[in-house]
Order: C-alpha cells, then sequence, then structure tokens
C-alpha cells in the first residue's frame, strides 16, 4: 500500500512539474528565419559585432564607461482577439516603470550578490509625438481574428492582418499579442529589416501585477522581465549561456560561462567551473528571479547606440516630446542641455554650441500617394547601417518628413527605394527627397525606378578632377590611354546599382511568365533557397521579364547573373533579352556544349553600351528559355542590374567588361572565386587564365584598396576592413570581375 500511495505522490508531483511553464524565448529561431529571408543578415550582423568590439575597446574599461542618460521612445501595437488581450493603457504604463527600473537599477529586488550589477544609463518613454508631429499616446490598437501569430512576424505587417512598424530609427516598437506555442517573447538583432525591428512579447506577460490589479498577466512571468529580457536582444544582447555549451560566449566578459539556460530561480547553480548568474536579465530565471545587468552588458547596449553604431538614431530621438529642448546656454563654464558635459572654458563658454559636434547631414522627404512604398538606408563603406526607415500609410500622402544624423568622418552610400518600382517623383503625385551635408546639397531626386544610391564621404578632401596630360587621364588609377587630343571625354566612374533580385521572398519585381516559369526552392539555387526555373520553348511562358528601368544618362548598365543548367541537350540554349523602348533584341545566348555543362553554377554578366543600344525610360530585360521539352530546366538566381557612367574605354569606345562563363577547367574559362563571404583567404579557380594574373580590390566606391599578382590562385585579405568588394583580374586579353564580402 505504502509503495501505491508513494507512486501516486510521485506521479502527482511529476505532473505538477509538467504544468509549470517555463520561459521560452523564440528570439533565436526568429534569428534563423530571418536569415533565410535575408541572406545577407550574418554577414550585417558580423559587421555590427566587429564594430561594437572596437568602440567597447576605445570607451575603455567596462566598469568605468558612463554618459550621457539615453531615452528611447517607445510605441506599443496591442494587437488582441479578447478582452483580455487587449490590456490596458495602466498594464502598459506598468511595463514602461519596470523597463526603467531594471535598466536604470531602481529596481526593489536590486542586491549586491555581483559586483558587475550596473546602471546602463538608458531609459524609456511612452512616445508623445508621432511621425507627423502630431500628439499621441505611443499605444496604438487593432482587433483581429488571429489565434496565435507565431514568430515569422507577421503581426508586424499590416497586409497579414497585424501593425506596420512606426519610423524604427526614431521608435522603438513593441508588438503585444498572443504569440502561441507557450512562446513569451521575441526581438529582433540589429541589422535586420527595418520594416519588421522591434521587440514581441505576449499580453499576459507585459507589465507587472506589483503595480496594478485586474492585469491579464500570468505567473511566474508576471514582473514585466520579459521585456526588459527582449529588449536586451534589441540593444545586441545575447543569452547568457550563449546559446551552446561552455565553448560558446555571450560577447560579454564579466558574465559567467555557462552551459545552458536556467529555470525557476536555482541561484547557486554550477556550470563551466563556475556559478551561473542566474540573476542576470538574459538568463531563462522566472521573473522574480531577475535583478541586474552588468557593466559589460551595458557596454555593449551603448556600443549600439554610440556614434556610428547602428541604432544611433535611436538615442537622438526627439519624439518623446512634443516641445523641443531650450537652447544650451552656458553657466560656470558648462553648456546646460549639453549632453557630453563638456568644459567651455569659463567665460569663454559663448562659442559652445549645441546640436552635432561632427559632421550634421538631414535628408527630407516629401511622399508621393503612397508612402508605405518608400524606405532608405544609410550604410558606412565598411557596411554598417547607420540608419534606416521604411514608411507606413501613417503618413499621408504628399507629407514630408525630415530625418537628421549627426556623422562621424567616414564614406558612406545612402540608398533610397520604392516597393513599386516607379520611384516618388511623377506617376502617382510630386514626391521628392533631398540629403545635405555640411558642405551642401549632396543630392536630391525622385525620378528612379525601384532603387537609386548615392555615395558620399565626409570630413575629407575628395579626390581632384582627372585631368588629362599626354593621352592618359591623371588620378585614373588603371592608367588607360584617352588617346591623345581625344583624352577630353574621359570621365570619373560611378555605379549606380538599379536591381537586386535575390527570390527568397518573391519574385523580387520580376513578372512569372506562365506555366514554365516558376519560382523554385532547392538545391540548384546559387545562394538562399530560391531561384527561378525556366524551362521548355514556350516563348514569354518559358521567360522571367524584369520590371521598367529609367536608363536614360547612363554609359552603360551591366546585367550580372547565376544560373544552374539541368539536362539542357547539346545545342539548346537560353537568352538574355533586352527591350528598347520599342522592341525586344537578344543580347547573349549561353547554348550547352559550348558555354556551359548541366550540373554546375555558373556566373554570367551581360554589358551594354549606350552607343550600341538605345537606353530608355522603360527598358526592361528578359531571360528565356528555348529549349525543347518540360525536362530541359535553367535556374536563375541572385540578379544584379547596374547603370555605369564614366570608366574605362576600348580602343572601339565601347566600354565592355564581361565574366567569363564554363565549367571549371574548361577552355571557356570559368571564373570561381571562394568563399564569396570570408574572414581572411579567398581562392581563385582561373582556369585557362595566367598563374600571374594582376588583380585589384576596390571598395563600392570605386577606390582602389589592394593590388597584386595572383599566385596559384590564392588571396588574403584578411587586412581589409568588413565590407563588400569587388576583385578585378587582369590577363592579357580581358578582365573579370567578382564580389566578395569581407567579414
Amino acid at each position: 500500500m505504502k509503495k501505491q500511495i508513494t507512486l501516486l505522490l510521485l506521479s502527482f508531483l511529476f505532473v505538477g512539474m509538467l504544468s509549470a511553464q517555463q520561459r521560452d524565448c523564440s528570439t533565436m529561431d526568429n534569428l534563423e528565419y530571418r536569415k533565410q529571408q535575408d541572406p545577407q543578415l550574418e554577414a550585417r550582423m558580423q559587421q555590427i559585432e566587429e564594430f561594437t568590439r572596437q568602440r567597447i575597446q576605445e570607451m575603455g574599461p567596462q566598469e568605468s564607461i558612463s554618459g550621457n542618460i539615453i531615452t528611447i521612445p517607445v510605441v506599443v501595437h496591442v494587437i488582441y482577439r479578447t478582452a483580455q488581450e487587449n490590456i490596458s493603457d495602466a498594464q502598459i504604463q506598468s511595463q514602461l516603470d519596470v523597463l526603467n527600473e531594471d535598466f536604470r537599477r531602481t529596481n526593489a529586488d536590486a542586491d549586491n550578490r555581483w559586483s558587475q550589477a550596473i546602471d546602463t544609463e538608458i531609459q524609456f518613454c511612452l512616445a508623445s509625438v508621432d511621425d507627423n508631429g502630431n500628439p499621441t499616446t505611443g499605444i496604438t490598437r487593432k482587433s483581429s481574428s488571429t489565434t496565435a501569430w507565431g514568430t515569422n512576424d507577421a503581426m508586424k505587417r499590416s497586409s497579414s492582418g497585424g501593425v506596420d512598424a512606426w519610423d524604427t530609427s526614431q521608435y522603438l516598437n513593441m508588438w503585444v499579442c498572443n504569440i502561441g506555442g507557450g512562446i513569451l517573447g521575441y526581438a529582433q538583432f540589429p541589422g535586420g529589416s527595418a520594416a519588421t525591428d522591434g521587440v514581441v512579447m505576449g499580453p499576459q506577460y507585459f507589465g507587472s501585477s506589483q503595480k496594478g490589479t485586474g492585469f491579464y498577466l500570468s505567473a511566474p512571468f508576471d514582473l514585466g522581465r520579459t521585456t526588459t529580457h527582449e529588449v536586451g536582444h534589441f540593444l545586441n544582447l545575447r543569452h547568457i549561456w550563449g546559446d551552446g555549451n561552455c565553448n560558446a560566449d555571450d560577447f560579454v566578459s564579466d558574465t559567467p560561462t555557462s552551459d545552458a539556460p536556467n529555470y525557476g530561480c536555482a541561484t547557486t547553480h554550477v556550470s563551466c567551473s563556475s556559478t551561473d548568474m542566474v540573476q542576470n536579465y538574459m538568463d531563462y530565471s522566472d521573473d522574480g528571479c531577475m535583478n541586474l545587468y552588468t557593466a559589460g552588458q551595458k557596454a555593449r547596449m551603448r556600443a549600439i547606440l554610440d556614434v556610428g553604431g547602428s541604432r544611433r538614431s535611436l538615442a537622438l530621438s526627439d519624439k518623446c516630446s512634443s516641445t523641443p529642448p531650450p537652447a544650451p546656454t552656458c553657466n560656470d563654464g558648462i553648456q546646460n542641455g549639453d549632453e557630453t558635459g563638456i568644459d567651455c572654458g569659463g567665460s569663454s563658454c559663448a562659442p559652445c554650441q549645441s546640436g552635432c559636434s561632427e559632421n550634421e547631414v538631414t535628408l527630407t522627404i516629401t511622399f508621393d500617394q503612397y508612402p508605405e512604398e518608400t524606405s532608405w538606408s544609410l550604410v558606412t563603406d565598411g557596411g554598417t547601417t547607420v540608419a534606416s526607415a521604411s514608411y507606413s500609410t501613417a503618413n499621408p500622402d504628399g507629407s514630408t518628413v525630415t530625418e537628421e544624423f549627426c556623422l562621424p568622418d567616414d564614406c558612406y552610400t545612402f540608398t533610397i527605394n520604392d516597393a513599386y518600382g516607379d520611384g516618388i517623383c511623377c506617376t502617382y503625385g510630386s514626391g521628392s527627397y533631398t540629403l545635405t551635408g555640411p558642405g551642401g546639397q549632396i543630392v536630391s531626386g525622385g525620378s528612379f525606378t525601384s532603387s537609386e544610391a548615392t555615395d558620399f564621404c565626409l570630413g575629407s578632401t575628395p579626390p581632384p578632377t582627372p585631368t588629362c596630360t599626354d593621352g592618359v587621364q591623371n588620378g585614373d588609377e588603371t592608367g588607360i590611354d584617352c588617346g591623345g587630343s581625344s583624352c577630353a571625354p574621359c570621365q570619373t566612374g560611378g555605379t549606380t546599382v538599379l536591381h537586386e533580385g535575390f527570390f527568397e521572398t518573391g519574385l523580387d519585381g520580376w513578372a512569372d511568365g506562365g506555366s514554365d516559369c516558376f519560382r523554385y526552392n532547392g538545391g540548384r539555387s546559387f545562394e538562399g533557397n530560391y531561384s527561378i526555373r525556366l524551362r521548355d520553348n514556350s516563348g514569354t511562358a518559358s521567360a522571367m521579364t524584369s520590371e521598367t528601368f529609367d536608363l536614360r544618362g547612363f554609359d552603360q548598365v551591366e546585367f550580372t547573373f547565376f544560373f544552374y543548367p539541368n539536362s539542357m541537350e547539346n545545342g539548346e540554349d537560353f537568352w538574355v533579352r533586352y527591350y528598347n523602348g520599342s522592341s525586344w533584341s537578344t543580347v547573349a545566348t549561353y547554348a550547352s556544349g559550348s558555354s556551359f555543362t548541366n550540373g554546375s553554377f555558373y556566373t554570367a554578366t551581360v554589358t551594354l553600351d549606350s552607343s550600341a543600344v538605345n537606353f530608355a525610360a522603360n527598358s526592361q530585360f528578359r531571360v528565356q528559355c528555348d529549349a525543347s521539352t518540360n525536362s530541359d530546366q535553367v535556374y536563375i538566381d541572385q540578379v544584379t542590374i547596374t547603370g555605369i557612367n564614366g570608366g574605362a574605354r576600348t580602343e572601339s569606345g565601347n566600354r565592355i567588361q564581361q565574366l567569363r562563363t564554363g565549367p571549371p577547367g574548361s577552355d571557356t574559362g570559368d571564373f570561381l572565386m571562394s568563399p564569396t563571404v570570408t574572414r581572411g583567404d579567398i581562392t581563385v579557380n582561373l582556369a585557362s587564365y595566367n598563374v600571374n594574373s594582376s588583380y585589384r580590390i576596390l571598395n563600392l566606391l570605386g577606390q582602389t584598396v589592394k593590388t597584386g599578382t595572383l599566385k596559384d590562385g590564392r588571396l588574403n585579405v584578411g587586412e581589409l576592413k568588413a565590407g563588400v568588394y569587388l576583385l578585378e583580374v587582369t590577363d592579357e586579353e580581358e578582365k573579370i570581375i567578382g564580389k566578395f564580402v569581407k567579414q
């Protein structure tokens, strides 16, 4: 009988243990999903990580880091199905109170168990100004029939029934909705898409039961620490155990190494020969057990908010108040209102100025009739995103927004995008944009297709305008002969990426030709999971056709793509075709047996010159299969269309650069470079090229950063800073070009 009773008691205990919920944060799951959708995300995050390490070193010892108090504006989007899920304003405010207490270390449960515990000097406020400068509560509400939203960011898109983000460069967006699956919340790390940037929490885990009554909360996660945890991720913190065993790292030196998450409140748990910091907000402990961030974690968060950090614009946002701050004045030699606290020097205080101590840059955008189609990004030459934003229907048609940046000396790329592909100026309204810097206007426009990119540098003198002497263009690193007296037409180079198609989230602006054109998911895709499969010879039904591009004003246009042929019989081919505004023509043909063999990846570039074809306002491209049966297929991936101005001319006046195609080792000489994302070495398969071919590496501003001679096809790029580069290899006959990412 005793045995039966004992077994019965154990059974009840076991069931009780199973029913007790454990913390489940899906940030890492969402990260893997995002990497599948965005093949470049990992490279961007690596660049952000390298910036963070460097910035922390510059800031000095972690325990001494301090500075101005950073206030981040918050907007909370409540999406509810039931009355309970439509949480009250009071419950939302209780969560903001917890955030401020936890980040400023004024929380009542703070103790002295860990000497590393510290005030992060970061705080939060409910936004009081919306994107248009109107007063707001910082809270939006939307009723929905969705039972569980999952972790694929559906709640962040109005197109899927959710709520579009407010300007993510100015607000920390929080979505409160039922995620489902026992998941408490998740966040997006720095480096992800602006359209989905922010944190997501379940309504029963948002707020604190200690700060009010009648709240919809679920113990033991009812004290607001889920949001504290997720905002930590948002500001670039990893889980305390590094999401791995004892060899994994959370990139913070003053948190003990751990091999797994801690649940409940086992405050004396030991792993990896040290006591776990169970009280850290980035563990999986119950809310009542968490109470600290460390000095090292503070350093990481403040680095991402510092000058050059990818969340810098949040630290500068003024959306917490509709009243502008008072103009700084001087008192006792200190400039009041100046967060830096720099001594102005007593009576010499007058020269002190408010605002930016570096380079002030202002972006002004006037929308057309579809503000939700507009987005932009500002990226350093090293690939770090300084700021970005996308807009929504909350921005009235024809309204104007102004973004201000305080930028250090560096080179940047500003890119403006239109999702529909018709720019912002002309078809549906009279939109425009202007980017100005310390020296005046950098660029302005509005007439573009899908995107327009502009490179510029701050704080350094631009190179002199090239001149001609003895028929050679001075300042031109290529040293190409312009042709004596005909040297004048030589121009400095410049490129504009008009289109990039990766097909990971859709057709990326390409038109599906019909039954013999298909968005494919599988191993025949060059990058990511998706590509476009073409087959048979059904005319346009066997083709993919681009959106229109305004090519007027370009000297050249390059059409670069990767392809994988399958079961194409000898002589069967596919074409690249071009529409010049009035008719289609075939500009390149690739045939089985002469251009390629089946079962390998290839890359090719078709270069069109304005002297040979008409560049129209409604130009298009088409890739079309001309095989015999449905089993004859070619898979197209990573399509890039680039407009070029200036550059080197051949003797005939044409500007031609063509990548070789063909299987490795064939007479056609394929140009293969691996890996395309590297920290150090690159191996180049030169095929029929001379093993001593010369090379040069260029950054995306066209500046040469390294030159030399290839030996045995090996090249080390470890000394380059993180970013995207072009490798140009030259033999006696032609040049070949490939792109790689240095991490």
